[in-house]
């Protein structure tokens, strides 16, 4: 069997967006992953901010120093280089018990090449164990697209699927979710509206 055939038989069995609803501007579709109770997510919307400033927003220029916001309640910097990152962070999360993770962030490609693609994944990291007072995340991976479109507006492309850990009911993490996906997305593009001094 051909690789181009073998994809296109892989492509036709992964199942298509369905969308959920539509929030503050931004469209919510998901997606069923195969052998997992949870959905992935994919937010999008289109912004007035440059490409290079969400770019920057999404990477998190400028963010290592400072204090974590929202539901971070601590960010580590174990390694960083000009494309690449990986972070220990502890997350807030209602009603269950706090979560923690380590992350390798890869930016794809940058601003300049007319295009910004940022990937993210959780590994392990000896020097990070689990804690006794923190579930383990045991997987987040998604990414992000950013392109400039015909109208002058950067269309935003938020894709995440996560496995919360622990014995939380798919039926209450789901709406968590796809709100906290969502109030991510807030949280980048007035970010990059920060960035952009507007």
């Amino acid at each position: 069997m051909s690789s181009a055939l073998a994809l296109l038989l892989v492509l036709s069995q992964t199942p298509g967006w369905r969308e959920d609803r539509t929030v503050d501007g931004m469209k919510v579709e998901l997606r069923a992953v195969a052998g997992s109770k949870f959905e992935e997510v994919r937010v999008s919307t289109t912004s007035s901010s440059s490409l290079g400033a969400l770019c920057d927003a999404v990477w998190g220029k400028g963010l290592s120093n400072k204090k974590p916001e929202g539901e971070f309640k601590k960010r580590v910097v174990i390694k960083e280089t000009e494309d690449e990152r990986w972070t220990y962070e502890q997350i807030r999360v209602p009603v269950v018990a706090d979560r923690d993770y380590v992350i390798h962030v890869q930016r794809l490609s940058d601003a300049p090449s007319g295009r910004c693609e940022i990937a993210f994944e959780t590994r392990e990291d000896p020097r990070f164990p689990p804690t006794a007072d923190h579930v383990r995340i045991p997987a987040i991976r998604g990414k992000w697209r950013l392109v400039p479109n015909p109208a002058g507006r950067v269309d935003v492309s938020y894709v995440v699927y996560s496995d919360p850990g622990g014995s939380v009911p798919s039926l209450l993490a789901r709406g968590g979710q796809r709100d906290a996906a969502v109030g991510f997305l807030k949280v980048i593009l007035a970010r990059a509206k920060a960035l952009s001094g507007g």
